[in-house]
């Protein structure tokens, strides 16, 4: 067996993954190699180096922007891949069942010795922008929103990992709301919002369930568009409060901000331009946003029942 190695060197974490992954494929004695990420090329090259070079098996460490990056070429290649989460939110490693860096490197040793894992199919999905500078072609796996959600990634001031997030999310509270045409079938959209998201994990954001019926290997998506009523402060943290109790409580669609719907496709126009965010990398702004489920599958090692038996 030949096994590529995608490195993110952002975090330390990662270092210290990577050192543990080398010792079990020496122990192993499995060949290998790495690819380090970089701005300028997030993934999606090394990843075809690595497939040119003949590798069995991809394992990934860093987050979900690592992910998305080399997810068509290694769909396409239908190569499996083994998730080791080092980044920031790791969504979709969390939503499989992976809990951190250490448990996903024991499943590893476990695949490459005795005990095989299971694998999942996650749809590599479409996202098709109109910016200012014409149209923009993305994929992404997990998650896809336009407007306040988009802004609490902008946010983030620079601030490392959680720390970040939490900054921006606090200062998205009060973003203001967007004029939006929602093109979905059946569907009385609202016509302002504070954003409007496409999931396939159930907590996109933390631990709280906001997408409750969201699965990564479906082939559609749960949608919620957050239509506020108010742009004061204190009206606005009042309509925040009464959200998260209603979806720690396990019963967001009851809650009249919220409006969830499914489907396969989604087409939302905006009279101005607002961020746009894609498995929590920030895109840029767009007038448009056209979303479509994938065609094409990453196949995932993944423990528990999002497993199906690997040929």
């Amino acid at each position: 067996m030949k096994v590529g190695i995608l490195v993110n060197p952002k975090h330390a974490q990662t270092m210290r993954a990577y050192a543990c992954l080398v010792e079990i494929l020496k122990r192993e004695r499995i060949t290998y190699r790495s690819a380090s990420t970089t701005r300028q090329w997030p993934g999606a090259e090394q990843s075809k180096q690595m497939l040119d070079w003949g590798a069995d098996l991809i394992v990934v460490l860093g987050g979900d922007g690592t992910l998305r990056a080399s997810a068509p070429i290694l769909a396409a290649a239908e190569v499996p891949v083994a998730i080791i989460p080092t980044g920031t939110a790791n969504v979709l490693s969390r939503h499989i069942g992976i809990r951190s860096a250490e448990h996903a490197l024991g499943l590893v040793e476990s695949h490459l010795g005795s005990i095989p894992l299971r694998s999942c199919e996650v749809p590599v999905n479409e996202a098709h922008c109109l910016t200012a500078d014409g149209p923009r072609c993305e994929q992404f796996l997990s998650m896809a929103g336009i407007g306040g959600d988009a802004r609490a990634i902008a946010g983030r001031a620079g601030l490392p990992g959680f720390l970040g997030y939490a900054w921006g999310a606090a200062r998205a509270l009060f973003a203001p709301l967007i004029n939006v045409e929602i093109a979905a079938a059946q569907l009385v959209a609202p016509t302002q919002s504070w954003a409007v998201m496409a999931s396939k994990t159930a907590r996109p954001a933390g631990p709280i369930p906001v997408f409750e019926h969201a699965e990564v290997t479906a082939g559609e998506f749960e949608f919620l568009a957050v239509a506020l009523t108010t742009t004061k402060p204190r009206h606005r943290l009042v309509e925040w409060a009464r959200v998260g109790w209603d979806c720690v409580n396990r019963r967001p669609a009851t809650n009249p901000s919220l409006h969830y719907w499914r489907g396969t496709d989604l087409s939302i126009s905006l009279d101005g331009p607002a961020p746009v965010q894609l498995d929590g990398d920030l895109i840029g702004d767009c007038r448009r946003l056209d979303l479509r489920t994938g065609t094409s599958s990453l196949r995932v090692l993944a423990p528990g029942r999002h497993g199906l038996v690997l040929s």
